[in-house]
């Protein structure tokens, strides 16, 4: 290098330096933090991978056994639902050939319940305990521990216990081995909260269920899982582990059975040998399920994943080097021309006073100004216009303006505009003479002082200036703008109106996306259009909800956004704010959907279009609020078909009482005695099912019937009231007026009134 250098060269020079040291600080410190950073988490991540997968099979587990349990519970209320069980829990005074029939009647019951071991009905009164077809006299069961518990009381209902039972292949010889045991769940079923228990059905399930389930996991861990009860007892046990066997002393399992959280996991030391512990906790029946994984093998991903740390680092370290050089040059370069171009030009126009300007240009923009303060501030700026010509307005709003505040910072935004103006006005100055303000938010005028008589031509020629503006500025600053052309004016004072009428038209930006061009002209025209909510849309919506098709919901969603298309932007917020309502009441059958249906989230959408850019947008939205529902319809689908199941026979209910409403015996006793039904099992459907009582509705439908007629002619009150099944003509006009608020007679006459 010479010795003589000019000193601005030098500090070009010295600046590009800085910016090459800076960009390879930069990428080293990155290289080097996120390097670190993923050689300390590659073991958090090794055992995190580890936990997550141990902890997704031990909720399988989980699964199963709640599953188990739920169908052992099933399985009970069958059988107590079965008369000849009632019978043998309950009779004492049974003869023999009754026991036998009754026995014989219980065997011949079909139950699928995979590993069933065993089942007892207990009788206390009779003092027998029956299994198997036979009738053993309590004192002489050979399952003792059962017999103690049973008479002892205190068993939970339903609930399971664990225990070793005699394997019941020996119950029927005279001195049955109690040496051979079964390994079963047992579940005891009573109806009374006597103690001792009067009465029980004993349900006793092998424990090769839940082992099996574990073993078919992964039989490679099965060795290594366990499960213990609340008191610390193991439920299913492995070779060190025995079944029975109390743990709540161990040093690994006392922590889990201490710990308040649900799920978790910890690492530990015992005997020299470092393992994952990890937990998950079943509510139901209060077990713990517990898998030890030795931390060898972790430690194997955990080497893995180093050596590719390394190797990483050394590529990107290579080539961020190799990039920061590259950068450096470019962006120096870059930045030093246009830094100094905007330099120049800012400080030029900072001297022609160019801010307050702006702020006339902003006052003239949004409010009517008195003519001679119009001419005195037009030659106090040097502001061209000719008043006996017109005006023509174009308005931009620069698109996705939320993220491009995130993305800038005032005083960038600030420079950006000043861009997009300088950009505006070279383009404009073939055109007419002009100015160019920034309105502030993100929106920028263009006003033309032109001849407006031929407005068409005018309209065409701005157009192709606005397409140019908008195509420069996103070729030279990297930003996409929307653009709305107003109508011409003839005065200078009209201008404020035609800047909101601009404004207004680019609400209209949703139908067209970024880089809209509008015209007023024609969004005045759209205002006046209707709109209509496509009810068949609805209607496709929430059929594909029930039926659980999100493509379905998707295409729907996007059909009714759609419908709002050529029509004022407005009708979009009346679209989602009808389709809440036409939801809400579509969804009145189905009580649980109904009841997650709320207006809150449409409200908000309704009142967030502003924010959005694209129909697309908006139906991705909608979208996701249907989705949520679905997810509802999905949690709730075994009660919605419990309701379709019994909805056949309350529609048969209601045709009966639409038949027979003039019977005056007609009520909910004589209803269920026609099905065959309970009648406190039918007034619990039909109240569920439609929200009403069936005493209630059966009312209401004969005052329905009773206004029929009395809207007709010839008929007495109390004629209308036994032909719609009142017998006391006194108590029709009480339930008559607590309904409809007028007595029989008032209603009649304003029928009269209104058929004149």
């Amino acid at each position: 290098m010479p010795a003589f250098i000019g000193r601005r060269k030098r500090g070009a020079i010295l600046s590009y330096f800085k910016l090459f040291l800076s960009f390879v600080a930069i990428v080293m410190a990155a290289n080097i933090a996120l390097s670190v950073a993923m050689y300390k988490s590659a073991e958090r991540h090794s055992v995190r991978l580890v936990q997550t997968s141990t902890a997704e099979a031990l909720g399988q587990i989980s699964y199963s056994t709640n599953f188990m349990f739920e169908a052992a519970k099933m399985t009970l209320i069958q059988l107590y639902a079965n008369p000849s069980v009632l019978k043998l829990m309950n009779q004492a005074d049974l003869s023999e050939l009754e026991m036998a029939s009754l026995l014989n009647q219980v065997g011949s019951v079909h139950l699928n319940l995979p590993f069933l071991n065993s089942i007892y009905i207990y009788n206390r009164r009779a003092g027998h305990m029956y299994f198997d077809g036979k009738a053993y006299a309590a004192d002489d069961f050979p399952d003792r521990d059962i017999v103690r518990r049973l008479r002892e009381g205190g068993i939970a209902n339903l609930r399971p216990i664990a225990r070793a039972i005699p394997a019941p292949e020996g119950y029927a010889s005279s001195s049955p081995s109690l040496e051979q045991t079964d390994a079963v769940y047992s579940f005891v079923f009573y109806d009374s909260s006597s103690s001792p228990i009067a009465n029980a059905i004993v349900l006793n399930v092998s424990q090769q269920w839940l082992q099996h389930t574990i073993e078919s996991m992964d039989p490679r861990v099965s060795g290594n899982t366990l499960v213990v009860d609340s008191a610390g007892q193991i439920v299913v046990g492995n070779a060190e582990y025995g079944y029975l066997s109390g743990a709540r002393a161990d040093e690994r399992i006392a922590p889990i059975l201490a710990a308040e959280a649900p799920a978790g996991h910890f690492i530990r030391t015992t005997e020299g040998r470092k393992e994952l512990v990890t937990y998950v906790s079943s509510p139901l029946p209060d077990w713990k399920y517990i898998r030890f994984t030795p931390y060898a093998a972790i430690a194997g991903t955990f080497k893995q994943l180093v050596v590719w740390t390394w190797v990483i680092f050394g590529i990107v370290t290579v080539l961020s080097v190799l990039a920061a050089l590259y950068i450096s040059r470019f962006v120096y370069g870059l930045f030093n021309r246009k830094i100094r171009e905007l330099e120049t030009r800012h400080d030029r126009e900072k001297n022609s006073d160019f801010s307050k300007k702006q702020q006339f240009l902003r006052l003239l923009a949004s409010r009517e100004l008195e003519e001679e303060v119009l001419r005195q501030r037009l030659a106090r700026y040097q502001i061209a216009f000719r008043l006996e010509l017109g005006f023509m307005t174009v308005v931009f709003k620069i698109d996705r303006y939320a993220a491009y505040c995130r993305q800038y910072t005032q005083a960038d935004r600030e420079l950006l505009a000043y861009g997009i103006m300088n950009v505006s006005s070279e383009l404009a100055a073939p055109y007419a003479v002009h100015e160019a303000v920034d309105l502030g938010n993100g929106y920028l005028a263009l006003l033309l002082n032109l001849d407006v008589q031929d407005s068409e031509a005018v309209a065409i020629r701005l157009e192709r200036l606005a397409a140019d503006i908008q195509d420069k500025v996103a070729s030279y600053l990297g930003q996409s703008l929307s653009a709305a052309l107003g109508e011409g004016v003839e005065e200078l004072t009209d201008i404020p109106s035609s800047i909101a009428r601009c404004f207004e038209a680019l609400e209209y930006t949703l139908y067209e996306g970024p880089r809209a061009l509008l015209h007023v002209s024609r969004i005045e025209a759209i205002k006046k259009k209707e709109y209509d909510l496509p009810e068949e849309a609805v209607k496709a919506l929430i059929a594909a909800l029930f039926e659980g098709d999100g493509e379905a919901m998707r295409r729907q969603c996007g059909v009714l956004v759609e419908s709002t298309r050529g029509h004022a932007a407005a009708s979009v917020q009346t679209m989602v704010l009808r389709l809440a309502m036409a939801l809400k009441e579509g969804l009145q059958p189905y009580r649980a959907l109904a009841d997650e249906m709320n207006y809150g989230p449409f409200l908000e959408l309704a009142g967030r279009i502003a924010e959005l850019e694209t129909l697309e947008e908006l139906s991705e939205r909608l979208h996701m609020l249907m989705a949520r529902l679905l997810d509802v319809a999905r949690r709730s689908q075994q009660a919605m078909q419990k309701y379709e199941r019994y909805s056949e026979i309350l529609q048969e209910v209601r045709a009966y009482v639409e038949a027979d409403y003039a019977n005056p015996n007609l009520s909910p006793d004589l209803i269920a005695q026609r099905f065959e039904l309970s009648a406190k099992y039918l007034r619990t459907l039909y109240l569920k099912a439609s929200g009403e009582s069936l005493g209630e509705s059966i009312t209401r439908y004969r005052l329905e019937r009773a206004k029929a007629l009395l809207e007709g002619d010839g008929l007495t009150v109390q004629e209308a009231a036994e032909r719609s099944g009142f017998v006391n003509v006194n108590y029709f006009y009480t339930l008559f007026k607590k309904y409809n608020g007028i007595t029989p007679n008032e209603f009649r006459n304003r029928s009269v009134m209104k058929s004149r």
